[in-house]
């Protein structure tokens, strides 16, 4: 069934089935809070104990995978038609790229991660390193780079590709499934086995995005609270919530080209127009000097850094924490930017796909860390406790603090206000490209009241999430999900593989 015909037959009973499980998840832990809580931190730590080591090598396979698929050969093929053009431009490729891939996160953690990092984590005494630091800051920051760069993007490259390469040449649907293709031999997935791993790609997708979206309206409670007169409460988040969801429906009604690419671009100029500024009115120098550092750390050490797994019970509290958490919730999301990234790449041959997608992201987050991350040190290296009391008690007011530290109070408020407008549009961008993307994966994209029904329905699982635990529900949302994908995007690696060793003359 082609991409067009697929259009024309909604695919109804999975609706209903992944409608169904969130219906029952919403009104569980909507009926009883407390026991949810307690059930949802459980089975977080179950799966940490049992599957940390699977979550690390799974990540770090998949990272030097795609980096011998963009050596190889074959890696010339064009993502559609041979003579095919690409739809939109580099501009708006990299702007959405960024926008669904990143978005929010660089603001709540770009700030709050290094100062953490920097007081305490394993790779400080492996090091022999002085927490609080100024080596320790460097190191703090390679950390974070760590968490956001090159083993997270390898997770959308692999499933973006391989939709991509299905979709576009063997005129495949452009849904998660697809993925798959290459291990079937580009024939698509038929019966109850497509319908469970749709089921479980949808479930990724809204927990993923609900998890990003209900760290992101901390933030931006806080960037308000500092503006006007807003409490810091789950009331004010739930209706942070609710106005992004209605704004993010419009936005995804709409459409990729005219919502999502316009927002996107709009971020991506703002967010430039900050770290320039906060280089300028910043410690200069010292950014630079941890943009050095941090980005030969890292690329010496990205590799072994991802293998290394935590044995002692403080370093496996850390690592759950932090890298397993970190590589749930790309996991969780790899369905959804996946699909995302192949929905805005036809045209691009797979080496560009995966230098774009792989290797531009990395730099942009060594440059952002660096900035902002260096910056955060900074002020802590200079006046102990001056972000680290504050960030630790509450993530969320990283970004306001540093801010808050820099130059005179008109300057104050005006990154505030920047960073308050940023949180709010990538928020809106996160939300409506999820909702096109799980339209796409239920096969109703065609259906405007889907859209709709979507919107709301990441907006619920978003407010029901901090209700029941806030930042540490969210997290185990991510973990616990990240798990099935990690199966599912082994079995994608092996896809892959497969279509590279194959002969050229047994390509359909």
């Amino acid at each position: 069934m082609s991409y067009l015909e697929s259009k024309q037959h909604p695919y109804q009973p999975l609706s209903i089935l992944v409608i169904l499980i969130l219906f029952i998840f919403v009104g569980f832990a909507a009926f009883d809070t407390e026991q949810a809580a307690v059930v949802f931190l459980a089975m977080r730590d179950d799966v940490v104990a049992r599957f940390d080591l699977l979550f690390n090598w799974t990540v770090s396979f998949v990272l030097l995978l795609v980096i011998a698929t963009c050596l190889h050969p074959r890696a010339k093929v064009r993502l559609g038609k041979d003579d095919e053009l690409p739809e939109f431009s580099y501009l708006a490729w990299f702007a959405m790229l960024f926008s669904a891939g990143l978005a929010t996160g660089l603001l709540y953690w770009g700030t709050a991660e290094p100062v953490t990092h920097m007081l305490g984590n394993p790779f400080l005494d492996m090091r022999g390193q002085v927490p609080g630091s100024p080596e320790a800051a460097v190191t703090a920051v390679t950390l974070t780079a760590f968490h956001w760069g090159f083993h997270g993007w390898g997770l959308y490259v692999l499933v973006g590709l391989c939709i991509a390469l299905g979709a576009y040449r063997y005129d495949l649907p452009l849904t998660f499934g697809t993925a798959f293709s290459p291990l079937t031999r580009f024939k698509p997935l038929h019966g109850r086995l497509s319908q469970a791993i749709d089921v479980i790609a949808v479930l990724g997708t809204v927990f993923g995005v609900a998890t990003s979206i209900g760290l992101a309206v901390g933030g931006m409670n806080a960037t308000l609270g500092a503006l006007i007169d807003f409490d810091m409460s789950i009331t004010a988040q739930i209706a942070i919530v609710t106005l992004v969801c209605f704004l993010g429906i419009f936005s995804a009604v709409s459409g990729v080209a005219n919502g999502i690419r316009l927002l996107s671009e709009i971020n991506v100029w703002i967010s430039v127009g900050l770290a320039l500024v906060l280089v300028v009115v910043g410690p200069t120098l010292w950014i630079l000097e941890v943009f050095v550092g941090s980005t030969l750390d890292y690329i010496v050490n990205v590799i072994p850094m991802g293998l290394w797994t935590a044995e002692e019970a403080a370093e496996k509290a850390w690592q759950s924490a932090w890298t397993v958490f970190y590589w749930g919730w790309w996991l969780a999301w790899a369905p959804f930017v996946g699909l995302f990234v192949a929905r805005i790449s036809k045209g691009r041959t797979m080496r560009e796909f995966i230098i774009a997608v792989l290797f531009v992201p990395a730099l942009i987050i060594l440059l952002w860390m660096s900035i902002f991350g260096g910056t955060a040190v900074y002020q802590e290296l200079q006046l102990s406790g001056s972000v680290s009391e504050i960030v630790v008690a509450d993530y969320s007011q990283g970004i306001v603090t540093v801010f808050g530290n820099l130059g005179s109070e008109g300057l104050q408020i005006a990154l505030v206000g920047t960073a308050a407008f940023l949180l709010f549009t990538w928020l809106i961008t996160s939300l409506d490209s999820a909702t096109l993307v799980l339209c796409h994966l239920l096969r109703v994209e065609h259906l405007q009241w889907m859209k709709v029904f979507w919107g709301f329905m990441l907006g619920a699982v978003t407010c029901i999430l901090l209700v029941v635990g806030g930042i540490s529900a969210l997290q185990a949302a991510s973990i616990i999900v990240g798990l099935p994908l990690a199966f599912l995007v082994l079995a994608i690696a092996a896809g892959l593989i497969r279509y590279l060793l194959q002969p050229a003359d047994q390509l359909q």
